[in-house]
């Protein structure tokens, strides 16, 4: 790890940040995390210059958001490559899968732009999808990588899961874990949100396990709650979309635990938001990602995270305790979340295990108060943005001293 000695003064530093997307609205887990950094990052003096493809979204309202904590705003557009020629062209090449869908001509050429127009101190790439849209190494600044998540493990587990797809998914496995070795040895500073991820990617106590910092995510201890309830005793929500993880999520969740739940708590009502639309049942009803993330924590509800394949850290997790709503997840969802404690959340392996634990918070408010403020307290000690931030300045500075 990097040594958490006295740091060298931070003055107010020109950063580079390279995205794999807006980080506005931030409607998921990782644009939750790269907007609470850009602003709090901000708040302290930083001038940021950010850029990422726009994914064919509509931009106008991310990129106001966006200036308003940033120096200069560069969403480029720019949409992965079609699967079936991403699939040919990584196989030819012998490279990841995701890395060539994430590969941007447009974005490299944004990033190539901003290096010759102006000096930046540091070059800060959210995700390693990012790291692969960088020029050659040469005069730029040193590389700051944050991984928000192991891709190989996250491939790993996918071929436990998915036997269909074993054997793609255990080669994309051996090709990704390559890469993000490579990008480790090539950054100057890696930093991942969890100390089993740093593990992962250090690969033991070598020296790029050393060059490999543990930062938590910041994030505020309260945040206020939508006040429109939803239908059901209780209202159980989950959060689904497009990542694969999520989509094996939400297959489980429908075959296995929502019935557990519903023989459990026979008034219960499930709100799924994002994902799929499903034909609405009289127990399942669907909605649309909102456009803001408060809408998901509803009083008297309880997120569940049936998550079985998972690296990182659910934001989604933190933002319901901040906004006061108990959470049940499995124990791949909290992985990132061991020294927190189990007084946080309550945990659920099984469809029969998620039944019982909505039954216990339907019969006991208080456990769910309990589990909240344990959550908050958490929060306050180990999330906090103004520590978060601290930490990221240091791993910056001691880069460009090491530079220096």
């Amino acid at each position: 790890m990097i040594d958490d000695g006295r740091a060298p003064p931070v003055d107010r530093l020109r950063i580079l940040y390279v995205a794999t997307k807006p980080a506005y609205p931030p409607q998921d887990g990782g644009r939750l995390l790269i907007w609470n950094t850009l602003t709090e990052l901000a708040s302290r003096g930083h001038r940021i210059t950010y850029i990422a493809p726009d994914l064919g979204e509509d931009t106008v309202i991310p990129r106001q958001h966006l200036e308003e904590v940033c120096e200069s705003v560069h969403l480029v557009p720019s949409r992965p490559s079609a699967l079936w020629y991403s699939a040919a062209a990584a196989t030819v090449a012998r490279k990841p899968l995701s890395m060539v869908r994430h590969t941007h001509r447009a974005v490299q050429s944004a990033i190539e732009d901003q290096l010759d127009r102006q000096l930046h101190d540091i070059i800060h790439t959210e995700q390693i999808q990012a790291f692969c849209n960088l020029p050659p190494c040469g005069d730029r600044p040193p590389v700051v990588l944050r991984a928000q998540n192991v891709e190989s493990e996250l491939w790993r587990m996918v071929s436990v899961r998915k036997p269909r797809a074993a054997w793609v998914a255990r080669d994309e496995a051996r090709k990704m874990a390559a890469f993000e070795a490579s990008a480790v040895r090539r950054a100057a500073a890696t930093v991942v949100l969890t100390r089993p991820d740093a593990e992962t990617l250090g690969g033991g106590t070598g020296p790029e396990a050393r060059r490999i910092s543990v930062v938590r995510p910041p994030f505020p201890t309260i945040l206020p709650a939508c006040d429109e309830p939803l239908e059901g005793d209780p209202p159980v929500v989950l959060v689904t979309g497009g990542w694969l993880p999520n989509r094996d999520s939400f297959e489980w969740f429908l075959q296995d635990v929502w019935p557990a739940i519903l023989d459990a708590n026979p008034a219960a009502q499930a709100h799924i938001f994002g994902g799929s639309q499903q034909p609405a049942g009289p127990s399942l009803i669907f909605h649309p990602s909102p456009a803001d993330s408060i809408r998901l924590f509803r009083p008297g509800s309880v997120l569940v995270v049936p998550l079985r394949i998972a690296s990182g850290i659910r934001m989604k997790i933190l933002e319901a305790w901040a906004r006061g709503v108990p959470v049940v997840a499995t124990p791949a969802a909290v992985r990132g979340l061991d020294d927190v404690g189990g007084g946080a959340f309550l945990l659920a392996a099984n469809g029969a295990e998620f039944g019982d634990a909505i039954a216990r918070l339907r019969q006991s408010p208080e456990l769910g108060r309990e589990l909240v403020d344990s959550g908050r307290t958490a929060l306050s000690l180990q999330f906090t943005p103004d520590d978060s931030a601290e930490q990221l300045e240091k791993v910056y500075s001691k880069v460009i001293a090491d530079l220096n």
